[in-house]
């Protein structure tokens, strides 16, 4: 330590801190302000190193502070035992997903697979209530590849075929499609409900996204698993009124 006289004082500071600002605030995790088990027991050890012997603390007060450090570790404890606990339920419920490999499953989606050739997914539309009815046939870059024109279309379940092709009867390479929608009521007003896609196929693979949540694949389409409705053992999939290219 320097001790300094009254005519030799320190020199003043030659460099300038330099002063907080609304763009320099220094910025935090708020970590700093919380006090771990570890961190409770040293600011504990330290009081007691440092306490008046002749004004040391009370049993009560050591007690208390004894206390709040058992139920901090509890707490610590219980923490990590949820998080352990969480982490082994996700890895549970992954493994169980897998079981959905080679079962035909029904999810609400407006994709198309297509390999070979081959249209591996069969789609399907829930009508809410007579309306004219128009499907297109997209590409993964959103190019239209086939019109359907369905015409003035009754409230029920139909079916959707498509053979792989587009307009011009040319068979499309494989991958992911999807068809879209657009349909008028009797009143001559476009509707943004009242029609449900779904899509049956047969689950060809499982993955998992960054946070862990499955991902279920049906040729070249994924899907959430929460999109699934159905799951059904090897059966075909999709029935009802189907219609074709009549546009």
């Amino acid at each position: 330590m320097q001790i300094y006289s009254a005519d030799n004082p320190p020199a003043p500071r030659t460099t300038v801190l330099e002063a907080w600002s609304e763009n320099n605030v220094p910025v935090t995790d708020g970590s700093e302000r919380q006090l771990g088990k570890d961190a409770f027991l040293t600011l504990l050890l330290t009081q007691l190193q440092n306490q008046d012997p002749f004004n040391p603390m009370e049993d009560t007060e050591m007690t208390a502070q004894l206390a709040q450090y058992s139920q901090l570790e509890q707490l610590t404890n219980l923490n990590t035992n949820v998080t352990n606990m969480a982490g082994y339920i996700q890895a549970q419920n992954q493994f169980q997903t897998l079981s959905l490999i080679g079962k035909d499953v029904s999810a609400q989606s407006n994709l198309l697979s297509l390999t070979g050739g081959e249209v591996d997914t069969k789609a399907s539309l829930e009508v809410g209530e007579t309306c004219k009815i128009q499907l297109f046939v997209t590409d993964a870059s959103g190019n239209q590849v086939r019109m359907y024109d369905w015409g003035m279309t009754e409230a029920g379940t139909y079916e959707f075929v498509w053979d792989g092709k587009d307009s011009n009867g040319a068979k499309l390479p494989d991958g992911a499609y999807q068809f879209q929608v657009t349909a008028t009521n009797v009143a001559g007003e476009a509707m943004t409900d009242g029609i449900v896609p779904t899509i049956n196929g047969r689950v060809s693979s499982v993955s998992f996204d960054e946070n862990g949540q499955p991902i279920v694949h049906i040729g070249h389409v994924q899907i959430g698993l929460g999109q699934v409705m159905e799951i059904l053992q090897n059966q075909a999939a999709g029935t009802g009124d189907s219609a074709g290219d009549v546009g």
